[in-house]
């Protein structure tokens, strides 16, 4: 339910989705830096590994290191152990385990440091010390910078942390776009998991997500999406979370299976202020895998709305939005999601005017994308 303050209609933040790499390698799924500090929530630190790929894979003479936020000196810890095919691997680090839930078994014990707050930590190919931010070295398998000083990350560093908080892989650990802060998220709720854990494998299947998109419209979430090659394919399940991390279903929707394919979802529902949605894609032997996060944030929404007059429209349209930045643009989609007309907008204006007198008599969207933010609004002509 909405709070008081955000009791009408609230303009759309909508995100594109782009569909996840394939990962082939291991990576680092979560860790924690707080073990055993005042309100601690794990008794010790640890960095846990995941193997998202159909094989299993020794790390023999790998291991993991860390160096805090702004140093060119690391620490390793060699790991030595064969991870399996959707497997994860523990391994247990400082803490005097009188703060704080115990760890479950670790499969690799240690005694590095990790900050609780921001630094950098890397899975390695090797069990020589690294040197310098790890960036552009080739032993470095996975990197991971935390915090707004992290000198080494992958394109942004991942949020910082505090001793309540663990960072952790979004998607289960399938997710890579080689983007620390679109890959992480600080989660107060994360359990861990170790060899003995449930085997939880990625599949990729045999469905193109071609695009994934939520925005908010009166009070209401409308979720749209867009396949290709429905081959042996099921069904999609939409879930929602308030915190990127802990995911609950909401509906459930079958697939069409022949070509390509619109769907749509309406969550009258949402979190307050900001809600993650994503999709679990499943396929007829119930294998199945997630697309990637969007969300619906209704701060940037209020800053970044438009309005549109008159509504409905006869032949000229005004769109009255903020103050546009280099690279605006506005793009109007029919019902469907066939893209009319996309225009960049001169940066500085504040008002916009699209003729539609050639528009047949249907409803429409206007997006309007500006500076990073993504605004939606519909239209009747």
């Amino acid at each position: 339910m909405y709070k008081s303050m955000f009791n009408f209609i609230f303009f759309v933040a909508a995100m594109l989705f782009t569909a996840q790499a394939q990962v082939n390698h291991v990576v680092i799924v979560a860790f924690y830096g707080g073990g055993s500090n005042a309100g601690a929530q794990y008794t010790n630190d640890f960095i846990e590994l995941y193997n998202p790929t159909g094989k299993p894979i020794s790390l023999a003479n790998y291991s993991v290191q860390y160096s805090s936020a702004t140093s060119d000196m690391w620490q390793e810890q060699p790991i030595n152990n064969t991870i399996p095919a959707g497997g994860f691997l523990l391994i247990a680090l400082a803490g005097n385990g009188s703060v704080g839930l115990p760890l479950p078994t670790a499969d690799v014990t240690g005694s590095m440091n990790l900050s609780a707050t921001s630094g950098k930590v890397a899975l390695v190919d090797t069990v020589n010390t690294l040197f310098g931010t790890g960036l552009g070295d080739s032993t470095v398998i996975d990197l991971v910078g935390y915090g707004p000083t992290a000198s080494g990350y992958e394109t942004n560093p991942a949020p910082s942390l505090t001793s309540k908080k663990c960072l952790v892989r979004i998607g289960g650990g399938c997710t890579n776009t080689g983007d620390n802060s679109a890959d992480f998220v600080a989660s107060n709720s994360f359990v861990p998991q170790n060899s003995a854990s449930p085997v939880s494998l990625c599949n990729y299947l045999p469905v193109n997500l071609l695009s994934f998109t939520a925005a908010l419209m009166s009070k209401a979430v409308m979720l749209r999406w867009k396949t290709t090659t429905e081959i042996n394919f099921n069904r999609f399940v939409v879930e929602r979370s308030d915190n990127a991390t802990s995911f609950s279903p909401i509906a459930t929707i079958l697939a069409e299976k022949i070509g390509s394919r619109n769907y749509s979802y309406n969550d009258a529902s949402p979190s307050v202020n900001k809600a993650y949605y994503r999709l679990k894609l499943i396929n007829n032997n119930a294998s199945y895998t997630y697309s990637n996060l969007v969300s619906v944030d209704a701060i940037s929404s209020l800053i970044n709305k438009i309005i549109l007059s008159p509504n409905p429209v006869m032949n000229n349209l005004l769109i009255t939005h903020a103050k546009a930045l280099k690279g605006a643009t506005i793009t109007i989609t029919s019902a469907n999601g066939k893209i009319i007309m996309m225009k960049v907008i001169a940066m500085g204006s504040t008002q916009t005017s699209i003729n539609t007198s050639g528009y047949t008599k249907a409803s429409y969207f206007v997006s309007y994308q500006n500076g990073g933010s993504n605004t939606l609004e519909r239209f009747v002509k």
